[in-house]
């Protein structure tokens, strides 16, 4: 019988990030919405200029922090839930404190 372990391929596809235009999905639908915002109901061509400045910068800005790190919103997002200080505790039994704020343990 064959004694190594048995072993599975895992795609490389399975493993990557999802992206968008090269940046984070909910991110860059966020920043198009917001300047189709203000392309199509101000109508005026001000609007529509800051609106395609906007869509270009926040682009380049979500593909260049997707490049750095490709869920960088995750990570910043579970990073704020953390508090600057944790209190000792005294005993084992002590209660401890949740991590999601506003929900008692």
């Amino acid at each position: 019988m064959n004694d190594r372990p048995r072993t599975i391929p895992v795609h490389a596809s399975l493993m990557r990030p999802i992206l968008l235009m090269g940046a984070e999905r909910e991110l860059v639908l966020i920043s198009a919405i917001i300047a189709a915002v203000l392309v199509l109901s101000l109508e005026r061509l001000l609007f529509t200029v800051v609106g395609m400045v906007f869509w270009s910068l926040s682009l380049a800005a979500l593909q260049r922090a997707a490049k750095a790190d490709p869920q960088f919103s995750r990570v910043y997002l579970r990073h704020a839930r953390y508090r600057a200080y944790y209190a000792a505790q005294s005993r084992v039994s002590a209660r401890m404190p949740s991590i999601r704020e506003g929900l008692p343990c």
